[in-house]
């Protein structure tokens, strides 16, 4: 087993129930699945910053019927990717900034989703996408098997046109006697790192009690698990982003949903060894 160390780096105010998440330049950029929101929060200067993803009556805290569902987020070329869970009617969008533009576009991936679900035998029960990785010419987006048929694994599209190439599944160990379904995912020197959740609930939609989240890497070129570790078992860690990297040691950002009404996020920090 790798030795990890797991520590609080900071608490951001202002945000809630934090999906998925971005470090880049010292800046930590966090979309939250009740919010249409991307947050940009300046380690240096200590502020942050709030850019409106799509046009909405309501900006946070949105009811859960009405709510995007911002689960993936995902940064190449200075773009940001922000991508819908599709677990829900209004949950299908694909939002993509650029920051230095002030350029937004909003992509209904609706049609995209149904693709994938009727080529590769998943039911809307059982789709769930929280995490997307940039793989050259590929999106890689990663399925949360918490519905009822535990369809955890990965779907490849091709990048430009979304078309479907393949989805294979990856099977994950459980958490306090509960499976555990993938949350996010980020590329690494030619690896996947991910976290994935366990949630005593069969549905992909309504929440379930918290019993932990583990980090594990996946080879993309075999697609075989190589490790998983436990990082909490009381936590749900939904986002994953690479903060820092040596020869010997990897440090990851975590951002955590706690499924309760606060208006705060606490940034964890994880330390690996290569």
């Amino acid at each position: 087993m790798k030795e990890l160390i797991i520590e609080v780096l900071l608490t951001i105010q202002g945000i809630a129930a934090a999906s998925g998440i971005v470090y880049q330049d010292k800046k930590i950029v966090i979309v939250s699945d009740n919010s249409i929101l991307l947050y940009r929060y300046d380690m240096k200067a200590q502020q942050l910053a709030k850019d409106t993803l799509i046009w909405n009556d309501i900006a946070e805290n949105v009811p859960k019927k009405q709510k995007a569902d911002f689960e993936a987020i995902t940064q190449t070329k200075g773009v940001f990717y922000v991508f819908g869970s599709g677990s829900g009617a209004r949950r299908n969008s694909l939002i993509t900034y650029n920051p230095e533009r002030n350029a937004k576009d909003s992509i209904d991936l609706k049609p995209v989703y149904e693709n994938l679900m009727q080529k590769f035998g998943i039911s809307d029960k059982d789709f769930n996408i929280e995490g997307a990785v940039s793989m050259g010419n590929e999106w890689w987006l990663f399925n949360r098997g918490n519905g009822p048929n535990k369809k955890n694994g990965v779907f490849i599209l091709e990048k430009r046109t979304f078309r479907p190439k393949d989805f294979f599944a990856v099977s994950l160990p459980t958490l306090q006697a509960v499976e555990t379904g993938f949350t996010d995912a980020t590329l690494v020197d030619g690896k996947i790192y991910f976290t994935a959740a366990a949630e005593d609930s069969n549905s992909s939609y309504h929440d379930g009690e918290i019993k932990g989240t583990l980090i594990g890497r996946l080879d993309p070129k075999t697609r075989k698990l190589e490790y998983t570790q436990t990082l909490s078992e009381k936590n749900k860690f939904e986002g994953i982003s690479l903060f820092r990297k040596s020869k010997h040691r990897l440090e990851f950002l975590l951002c955590e949903d706690e499924d309760a009404d606060v208006s705060a996020s606490k940034i964890y920090k994880v330390t690996i060894p290569r």
